[in-house]
């Protein structure tokens, strides 16, 4: 029997590839992350290490039991290590993301920049959902469409100034009045967004 002709095709899965935007920042502020976590629990284990060890001297426990309090204490250490391993990966993961929703619009306030610089209007777009920094990124997105609206407006003025100078010029104006256009011409451009 055939597939009914209303079946869609099944969609193709589309993955996605994590990288980082900006490894330097992100790996410098995520190892800085992971270094306090580790130093703040390698101090607090040293405490209860020493602590413990301490307690079981002043308990003055039985030459019989010592090997079985010193198995359960290196167990406990043990413990001990493999939480930091874990908490200590766990916060490179945590750092990694957070750094990522900051180096993200950060990338992309940096690209459209560059498109300004070299005097192309950018194509803004929302951040994504959970990126930080988007009030920042919202008062760039405003003046970005304020600069295209007054492009807009400098075009209509700058093209009947052209016309008028065409007019009453004539011929002796006339190289004026195409530089006029061609200027009015960039500035449409710049305040037309794409499709």
């Amino acid at each position: 029997m055939d597939a009914a002709p209303d079946q869609a095709a099944p969609k193709r899965v589309r993955r996605r590839i994590f990288k980082l935007i900006d490894p330097k920042f992100q790996m410098k502020y995520t190892l800085i992350i992971v270094a306090v976590g580790v130093v703040v629990s390698a101090v607090l284990g040293y405490f209860i290490y020493y602590l413990t060890a301490e307690n079981r001297d002043l308990l003055g426990i039985d030459a019989e039991l010592m090997p079985h309090v010193e198995q359960q204490d290196s167990h406990y250490m043990l413990m001990l290590i493999g939480f930091v391993v874990v908490m200590a990966l766990f916060l490179f993961l945590w750092g990694i993301l957070i750094t990522h929703r900051v180096a993200g619009p950060i990338f992309i306030i940096s690209r459209y920049l560059r498109e300004l610089g070299e005097g192309r209007p950018p194509q803004t777009r929302p951040l994504r959902r959970g990126d930080e920094l988007k009030e920042f990124f919202d008062t760039f997105s405003a003046t970005v469409a304020a600069v295209r609206q007054a492009n807009l407006e400098e075009a209509q003025l700058i093209e009947q100034t052209a016309a008028s100078i065409r007019e009453k010029g004539g011929e002796s104006l006339a190289d004026t009045a195409k530089a006029l256009d061609d200027l009015a011409s960039r500035k449409k451009a710049w305040g037309q967004d794409e499709a």
